[in-house]
């Protein structure tokens, strides 16, 4: 596995399907932590589900550059923690 060939999105799954179990599952879990952490804060600010679903549909650039940087985010900290 080159980790220089393929984008982000592609080394992520290649990452988590052959990777450490418990790494991966501990990398998901605090993932979903900060998700909930986000959606509490977003109702508690009076933010709807709509505005968010709207955002993301009026900002497909900046969405996908941020997915690929929590791609290859979370790629890092697997890979650090497989160390």
């Amino acid at each position: 596995m080159d980790i220089f060939e393929g984008t982000p999105r592609e080394k992520f799954f290649d990452i988590i399907f052959n990777a450490n179990r418990n790494l991966v599952e501990n990398e998901i879990e605090n993932l979903l932590i900060k998700i909930i952490a986000l959606s509490e804060l977003c109702e508690e600010n009076g933010i709807s589900q709509a505005q968010v679903q709207n955002y993301i549909l009026q900002n497909p650039d900046r969405i996908e550059d941020g997915l690929n940087d929590a791609f290859i985010h979370h790629v890092g900290n697997i890979l650090s923690n497989n160390e």
